[in-house]
């Protein structure tokens, strides 16, 4: 897949998915979805273009979408920063300049409730009238319910801080996951039989609550059954900051230095200090057998 901003992208017929895609959810895969079987069936080029609207936390930081939109098949992902220059385009002069004179679009795939341009005046029902002016077809989605809740970003947020990563997984149609460089940390965890691998994640990257976690992890790409802590570690003194530390179970490798991705199955228990080394000990002992069996 390429990717390319606003100023430097130039495609030629094309099929586009128009959206925030903040957390790529099942919802936007509908919309996803749909640009790839137009794109194989009338030989156009898929495109993703994504309003970048910046966000304090993240479910998917910009590596992460990539590589899910890479996976789908995806030709190219369009970044467009939501600058005041682009917040000023009237409805029209988004039509013309971007979908048009950029990426001579053929079908344009949207959510029922999309809206765009200066003031988000422009909605599905003027983004029509503007494909009958310049000729392409506009393809919009209701919103995706599962157990009568809309799947939205807002919602899987709520429940990635509430740690319920199984119905994160439904919602999501995927893992909840996270990835980044393996790096040194204390080596404590060697001592008492539980070596983990201390991940370095994006600052932007939103995750669970503290606590212990059922997790896979891929090293290499292999998937192995692995424990996922987040929090400070209070048993053997404490950290200043957030850290997430992995066991990964059935594996010996030397693992420092490579990239890891962590997907979240479901929630343990609470990060807690423990009287002792051999108490906590005896806790990870049963959190293994128990994500073992799972």
């Amino acid at each position: 897949m390429k990717e390319y901003n606003l100023s430097n992208v130039s495609v030629g017929n094309s099929v586009v998915a128009l959206g925030k895609f903040q957390g790529l959810h099942k919802g936007h895969m509908l919309l996803i979805n749909k640009i790839i079987e137009l794109s194989k069936n009338e030989q156009l080029t898929s495109v993703v273009l994504t309003i970048d609207i910046k966000s304090n936390k993240l479910i998917n930081v910009p590596s992460e979408r990539y590589e899910i939109l890479n996976s789908k098949k995806v030709d190219v992902n369009v970044i467009v920063e939501f600058t005041e220059s682009f917040a000023a385009l009237s409805p029209e002069e988004f039509v013309k300049s971007i979908l048009i004179d950029k990426l001579h679009v053929k079908y344009v795939v949207v959510g029922a409730d999309f809206r765009f341009g200066y003031k988000r005046l422009g909605d599905v029902r003027y983004l029509k009238s503007m494909g009958e002016k310049y000729g392409f077809s506009v393809i919009a989605f209701e919103k995706l319910q599962i157990d009568d809740t809309v799947v939205s970003t807002t919602y899987i947020k709520e429940l990635i801080l509430k740690g319920d990563m199984k119905k994160v997984s439904m919602f999501l149609d995927r893992e909840f996951s996270v990835s980044g460089q393996i790096i040194k940390g204390k080596q404590l965890g060697r001592t008492i039989g539980f070596p983990t691998a201390n991940i370095c994640v994006d600052d932007n990257k939103l995750l669970p609550p503290k606590g212990a976690y059922s997790t896979k992890a891929i090293i290499d790409g292999i998937e192995y059954k692995a424990i996922t802590n987040i929090g400070y570690n209070p048993t053997v003194g404490g950290n200043d900051n957030i850290i997430i530390e992995t066991h990964i179970l059935e594996f010996n490798g030397d693992i420092y230095s490579k990239t890891i991705k962590v997907k979240f199955v479901d929630y343990l228990r609470p990060e807690y200090k423990f009287e002792s080394i051999e108490e906590l000990k005896k806790q990870l002992e049963r959190d293994k057998m128990f994500v073992m069996h799972q």
